[in-house]
């Protein structure tokens, strides 16, 4: 079975005596194959003191992925187009990573348009609008709300950024920022690491209309493990993951459900998950809860690669 994983931050997490494919993080390359053929998609993510410290430490990363896959080609190979993607699908390798580039907030653009471009050829396929701040595209969930959802330039972001083939991603974004997007999208966005507002009260989590609509779209949730995006009581387990996938899947369907774990963005796991290696008993819990196999397999990967299909 094919697992994608929409959102881990372990290129912020690793130091320098550490690389991809081994360490004592949440992820590494060798632990995620465990579960079987991976596609992982890394975050560029950052915190600094300023918007251009932030960007500079985000484009630091960058340059990590992008030499360790020229280095290893044989462990690592980044998705940048549909033949890629065609290439992991038919190799369903289980030595091999494959992955995509995401920028974890809009800083990484520095302002320009034209610094999309140049980050589109390097290999950024999903952005992530903000962080726990605002910024010069919109406002965060965390912000101080200084435009009142997607600013002027934010709106030519989003279009721009769909005209290239990236993926937009609303997870962190406030509510009026998700509605600004949702009204002027032209192609499916997404919640890449996100949950159920209903079922956790968590200001990071979507409301039932915000899931709805974000399917609408075409798009696909991916639920964080994140406890206390699952559990009111900053505590949970395996069975908190599962009722958010149910809860998603009843409002909108289970093709628009998948994982976004946020390994190594978070400091604590649900009782039960240790690392990327625990994604097969999350799998493993839903066979056993009889879902459809076609179903657990669309979760697991396939509704995120059907996206990428799309958007690629």
């Amino acid at each position: 079975m094919l697992f994608f994983d929409a959102h881990c931050d372990i290129l912020f997490a690793i130091n320098s005596s550490e690389d991809l494919f081994s360490n004592k993080n949440h992820w590494d390359a060798q632990r995620a194959l465990s579960n079987g053929p991976f596609i992982q998609v890394f975050s560029l993510f950052a915190v600094g003191e300023s918007a251009s410290d932030v960007k500079a430490k985000m484009e630091s990363q960058l340059k990590l992925a992008l030499e360790t896959e020229r280095k290893y080609p044989d462990k690592l190979q980044l998705i940048r187009s549909k033949d890629d993607l065609e290439r992991c699908l038919k190799e369903l390798s289980e030595t091999r990573v494959y992955g995509l580039i995401e920028a974890e907030g809009s800083e990484i653009l520095g302002g320009s348009l034209e610094e999309l471009e140049r980050l589109y050829e390097s290999g950024l396929r999903i952005l992530t609008l903000s962080w726990n701040n605002d910024n010069d595209v919109c406002d965060s969930v965390a912000g101080q709300n200084i435009h009142n959802g997607l600013s002027e330039f934010g709106r030519k972001v989003v279009e721009k950024a769909q005209g290239l083939g990236i993926l937009i991603d609303v997870s962190h974004s406030s509510d009026k920022t998700v509605e600004d997007v949702l009204a002027i999208t032209k192609s499916p966005i997404i919640a890449s690491h996100s949950n159920a507002r209903a079922l956790c009260g968590h200001r990071r989590n979507l409301t039932d209309n915000q899931i709805k609509a974000i399917a609408k779209t075409g798009g696909v949730i991916g639920i964080n493990l994140c406890p206390s995006f699952l559990n009111n009581s900053g505590n949970a387990e395996i069975l908190d993951i599962i009722r958010h996938i149910e809860h998603i899947s009843a409002l909108a369907g289970t093709q628009y459900v998948g994982f976004g774990c946020d390994f190594d963005g978070i400091e604590t796991l649900p009782s039960g998950i240790t690392g990327v290696e625990s994604m097969k008993t999350v799998i493993d819990f839903l066979l056993k809860l009889n879902y459809p196999e076609k179903d657990v397999e669309a979760i697991a990967g396939g509704n995120f690669v059907r996206l990428l299909k799309q958007i690629l």
